[in-house]
């Protein structure tokens, strides 16, 4: 009981404030969305009945989610030093969709609304890894297992010489730059014909 009225308490904040931002009104829709989000950010998405009631017995609801709107304050900075060391690892091979994707990712603080969209994942991205990402995921979650498979492939491809690795793309696959295609494929399979770095 105590847990559904907490989380009746605080889905009337949050729409509250939802409603500061121009709208007089939810509809139906975006209640949906609402609760999505704050059950994102309070980990209940995939949590047992028990497991919520426990975590909205809280005090004071409120005060909860706004600490777990800090943790993901923290992850996103966490994913963009992430995302840093991408950029600054990938070598310079020019593909549309990976530079567009990390841009997007780039551009991830303000893009993330934690407060009314937290469940959703706030970054277009066009570029396919080779391992796809759970489609489950949601959010922060998502973009944290994308960046990690990305580094994964970076670090990969980064130990060889750029030279080599362009010479081979534009042998296999001359429209590399603008094909949705995965880098690391393309390169892996033909790991014998790079050249590492000196």
């Amino acid at each position: 009981m105590r847990a559904q009225h907490n989380f009746a308490q605080l889905m009337a904040h949050v729409a509250s404030l939802y409603c500061m931002n121009g709208s007089s009104s939810l509809s139906q829709q975006e209640m949906a969305e609402l609760t999505l989000s704050i059950a994102y950010t309070l980990g209940l998405a995939d949590a047992t009945p028990e497991e919520a009631a426990q975590t909205l017995s809280a005090d004071d609801p409120i005060a909860l989610w706004h600490s777990h709107l800090a943790e993901l304050d923290c992850r996103i900075d966490n994913a963009l030093i992430t995302w840093k060391r991408i950029v600054l690892a990938m070598p310079p091979i020019r593909n549309v969709a990976l530079r567009d994707t990390l841009a997007s990712i780039g551009d991830l603080k303000p893009r993330y609304d934690t407060r009314f969209a937290a469940h959703a994942v706030p970054c277009d991205i066009d570029y396919q890894l080779s391992e796809p990402i759970d489609t489950n995921l949601q959010g922060l979650d998502y973009i944290e297992a994308w960046l990690a498979q990305l580094e994964r492939e970076t670090m990969w491809i980064a130990q060889f010489d750029v030279d080599s690795c362009i010479s081979t793309l534009e042998r296999v696959c001359p429209d590399y730059r603008g094909l949705h295609i995965n880098l690391y494929d393309l390169l892996s399979t033909h790991a014998s014909e790079l050249k590492l770095k000196m």
